[in-house]
């Protein structure tokens, strides 16, 4: 397993846009206040971090798995692993070690650009939204996208099991990251009917960190609670993961 986690990482490290992400992440965030006037919520919601960090796993992820499938690279490690599940667990470990990294640097570049007012500034002690103070929404915040993010992931994974073309993976991939919660929200408006279990499907959960930071609106979309998206990204994460393994360990190369 040791061997196998080095491997990812010494990959990782050695893609251009491992470190070119974090400057395109900078620059996107600073756009932020552009749109939205509103410090306290800038601040809560990391500056809008959550899309761009999911766009730049996409990317990296599919490098890291389709397009290893793609080209039959993958047939190394297979060749040197004692199975398939060791390769699985190390990308696995490896993009989603990227993955805290990327909300860690999210999280401190809120709190530089609130210090320098960028956007305006918000006081980190004030009680804003669920009764908790700015900081602790913040914090939140970042967290609860962790899972979402590990949701994504794990339908990543499933998706470069299961297509042989890493373009499509992409594609795919970030067609639902930025047009999945409207395709959710246009499904529960034109069949209200089926409401009761439609507004559980795994696009819906998409909405999850947008719906901490915006309750009021974004509950009226998803038509769930917070702790009922949460359950079902975080189950919808177990089950993209598990069948993206299983799918692995029988695919014939």
């Amino acid at each position: 397993m040791q061997t196998a986690l080095s491997q990812e990482y010494c990959k990782l490290l050695h893609k251009k846009l491992t470190w070119f992400a974090p400057g395109i992440i900078v620059g996107l965030m600073l756009l932020m206040p552009l749109t939205f006037n509103d410090p306290h919520w800038l601040v809560m919601a990391n500056f809008g971090s959550s899309q761009w960090i999911l766009l730049v796993l996409v990317i990296v992820g599919a490098t890291l798995f389709s397009m290893e499938i793609q080209h039959n690279t993958i047939l190394t490690l297979l060749y040197k692993a004692p199975n398939r599940r060791i390769i699985y667990l190390a990308k696995l470990i490896v993009l989603f070690g990227y993955n805290i990294v990327l909300h860690l640097f999210a999280l401190g570049l809120t709190i530089l650009f609130n210090t320098l007012a960028i956007g305006g500034h918000a006081n980190w002690l004030t009680t804003y939204q669920y009764h908790q103070s700015l900081l602790t929404n913040t914090i939140m915040t970042a967290t609860i996208d962790l899972g979402m993010s590990l949701m994504l992931i794990g339908f990543l994974f499933l998706l470069s099991c299961l297509l042989t073309n890493n373009a499509v993976v992409i594609t795919t991939s970030i067609t639902i990251v930025f047009m999945g919660q409207a395709l959710s929200s246009k499904l529960l408006n034109e069949h209200p009917q089926f409401g009761s279990w439609l507004k559980f499907n795994p696009l819906n959960m998409l909405n999850l960190t947008f719906q901490y930071a915006n309750y009021p609106v974004y509950h009226k979309l998803t038509q769930l609670t917070n702790g009922q998206l949460l359950l079902g990204t975080l189950g919808y994460a177990v089950l993209f993961l598990w069948l993206g393994n299983w799918c692995f360990k029988r695919r014939h190369f």
